[in-house]
């Protein structure tokens, strides 16, 4: 289910996008990477998007390469300045398929998808620990 995001800073690299987002209504911010299809700029800002426009889209953390059972709490950090670099442990919901599955972020209502470089095994369940990118797929234009 697509939400309400907030620009609060955006960065251009080629047809790559990091954003500095707030969820709209709310206090939550994050570091996020999109694609940008239809504007390709060699490095610099954006002209397509711009700080303060409004968004609607799905989180979704990918480029995971490993996990890792965890008892711990639900949390995320990003702690890489203006990185979506994200390090999570998260709830799993379902697997989707040998690469993806849904899951639960800490303080985040709606399941996230979230996308491995390797196989998972398809009975994975309970809290898991993992490291990746936070994207977001735009889904207005």
């Amino acid at each position: 289910m697509p939400i309400a995001l907030s620009i609060l800073n955006i960065w251009a690299d080629g047809y790559e996008r990091v954003a500095h987002i707030r969820i709209v209504n709310s206090t939550k911010e994050f570091f996020v990477s999109f694609i940008e299809y239809e504007e390709y700029i060699e490095t610099g800002k954006s002209a397509k998007r711009s700080i303060g426009d409004k968004i609607k889209g799905n989180l979704k953390i990918e480029l995971v390469m490993d996990f890792k059972g965890s008892n711990k709490e639900l949390s995320y950090y990003q702690n890489i300045p203006n990185s979506p670099h994200i390090k999570a442990v998260v709830d799993v919901i379902s697997v989707i398929d040998s690469f993806s599955m849904s899951a639960y972020l800490y303080d985040y209502n709606t399941p996230v998808i979230i996308e491995f470089e390797r196989q998972i095994p398809k009975q994975l369940k309970g809290k898991i620990e993992l490291s990746g990118e936070l994207r977001v797929d735009i889904v207005d234009s």
